[in-house]
Parts: structure tokens; sequence; C-alpha cells
């Protein structure tokens, strides 16, 4: 018979992991609101997706969970970036031009179709100066993003492609847009990229007139949903800044065994006062959710601790390393 204080102790965990799990990953309920929670990923793990609102401290706890996870086992990180926006027809036409660049590579729009050559570019261009909202010549506004979604070489570039599309279906349903896909064999370019990637520009004017004004918590929501169109695609993808892949603390984990049960402690074993005050507050969240997973009733969130304390600890080593390094050795 289950202890009558172990839901209550596990609902506990979870709003801890939600406290400061969800303060560490700049998650609330309004941060994703795309797709489907509980997708499986590649090897039948799950991945706590980015849809609908995380509207829970339990689907938080989960989001939270499956972060450190990925954290922990090193999955391979995703990329997007903002580029400079372009203004006016004169910078769509120019950034259309680069992404195909110059018609050599194939543009597709967000109807699936697929725009090759030269001068069906240029018909593309004048159709994003005329369709829906027109566009002057010469603006002082911004009339398209650019935004590169990117993932480490090696990785399938149709896969990411698959990926991208289904990105944009979703996150850009009611506005005009054109992807490319640039990889190091088929890029023209005379210093290709060896990271697979996608260039996606998307008109800033909406087909019923909403403008897209992208804040600090879409470009994270763009991230997720990115990352969860590449697990729903079969390639393993995380989502995690660089100031997380980097400590200047450690911790260490203590074991204690309890009548039949075996607990652990997660203690700081250094503290370094000067850095950065984000780190220090970055770090603190860390620290909260290590001692959540390990006063956890959880098997796995105990083992989940001391995962992290290792991986934060390798992290701190490989650091402290590259401080070390010669100039002549970058």
């Amino acid at each position: 018979m289950a202890h009558p204080m172990m839901p209550q102790f596990a609902n506990s965990t979870d709003a801890t992991l939600d406290e400061w799990g969800s303060r560490l990953f700049n998650v609330s309920a309004s941060t994703v609101r795309r797709g489907h929670e509980g997708r499986t990923g590649r090897g039948g793990q799950s991945h706590a997706g980015t849809g609908g609102h995380l509207h829970t401290p339990e689907a938080r706890a989960r989001f939270v969970r499956q972060k450190l996870r990925d954290m922990v086992r090193c999955a391979p990180q995703v990329m997007v970036k903002l580029a400079k926006a372009t203004k006016g027809l004169r910078g769509i036409s120019n950034n259309l031009s680069y992404i195909s660049r110059d018609g050599k590579l194939d543009i597709e729009d967000q109807d699936g179709h697929i725009i090759t050559g030269k001068e069906a570019v240029g018909d593309l261009k004048r159709e994003w100066q005329h369709g829906g909202f027109p566009i002057p010549g010469n603006s002082e506004m911004r009339d398209a993003f650019h935004i590169i979604l990117s993932m480490p070489k090696l990785t399938d570039p149709i896969s990411v492609q698959r990926a991208a599309r289904e990105f944009a279906k979703r996150e850009f349903a009611n506005y005009q847009y054109a992807m490319v896909l640039h990889t190091f064999e088929t890029d023209p370019d005379p210093h290709p990229s060896s990271h697979p990637h996608v260039h996606l520009t998307v008109k800033t004017a909406g087909l019923d007139g909403t403008r897209l004004n992208p804040r600090k918590l879409d470009l994270q929501r763009w991230r997720e949903g990115f990352a969860e169109a590449l697990r729903e695609h079969g390639i393993d993808a995380t989502t995690t800044s660089r100031i997380h892949r980097t400590t200047q603390e450690r911790w260490k984990v203590r074991h204690f065994v309890e009548g039949a049960t075996q607990t652990i402690r997660v203690d700081r074993s250094r503290r370094e006062t000067h850095a950065p005050h984000v780190q220090r507050e970055i770090m603190k969240n860390y620290e909260g959710v290590m001692k959540a997973l390990a006063r956890s009733d959880r098997g796995d969130d105990r083992q989940l601790a001391v995962d992290l304390v290792r991986h934060l600890a390798g992290q701190s080593r490989m650091q402290e390393k590259e401080k070390g390094r010669s100039p002549e050795r970058e």
C-alpha cells in the first residue's frame, strides 16, 4: 500500500521543479503554444513537447525534466538565429537573391511551390511586392525577417529541411515566406558552411494584416518548435543557451542509506563570487532543481540529479582547461 504522503511529496517535487526549472529555462504558461505534448522521439524517448500552454506545474516539471535529460546526454543543439531584418523591396530582393544564390538553389514558399531559376525568383519578388500588403521600393520599416535554422554538421540535411518546413507551417501559417536549404555539397558559395541549415525569410505583414514582431520569448518558442519538429523526423535535438553550457560552480553528491532506502544530497563544494550576475542566477536555479530531484521519491529523479552534477562538473573542468590553453593552441 502506498504511503499517503507520497503523492503529495511527488506534487511538491513537481512544484519545486516548476519554480526553479521554469526560471532556469525561461518557461511559463505562455512560452510555447503549438504542437502536442508528450511526443515520442527517436529510440522511444518521450519528449516534453512544446505544444499547447504549459499551464500546470506538472506539465512544466515534465518539460524541465526532459530538458535536463537532453542536457546530460549531450543531445545536439539546434540554432535559430534572427538575422538583420530586410527593409523595402530592395532589401527583400537582395535577400531572396542571396538565400537562393541568385536562383541556383530552389526556393520553397508557404504553399509548397518550388521556385527554380533566376527568372522564377524575379517573379516571386514581384508577387511579394504586390501580393497581400504591398511593399514599397524603399522603406524604413522591417518588411521581412530573415531566420536561420541550423544543426551540427553530419545531421541529415533532408530531415533538417522537412523539420524546417513543418516548423514554418505551424508558426507562420498566416504569412508569406520563402525557405532554402543550404548544405556543404549543394551550396555554390566558395566557402559553404558544413552545418546543414535553412534560410527562412518571412514577410512581416500577415495575410490578415497582423505584423510579425518577434520578442525574446518568441525566439525561445521558435527554438523549441524547431527542435520538436526535428525530433518528429527522427533527429535528436534540444535547445540550451550557451550560458547554460558553462559553469563556474561545483557541486558534490552525498549518498545516505536510511533504513531500506537510499537518499542523496547535493551540496556546493565551491562558489565563485566573481561570476557574472546572470550566471550566478542560473547556477542558483540549477542548485534548486538538483536539490528537488535529489529529495524526490522517484529513483529516476534522484539518478537525474547525480547525472546533472556529473555533467556540470565536466563542463566546469572543460571550461578551466579552455582557460589554460595558449593562444597558439586555439
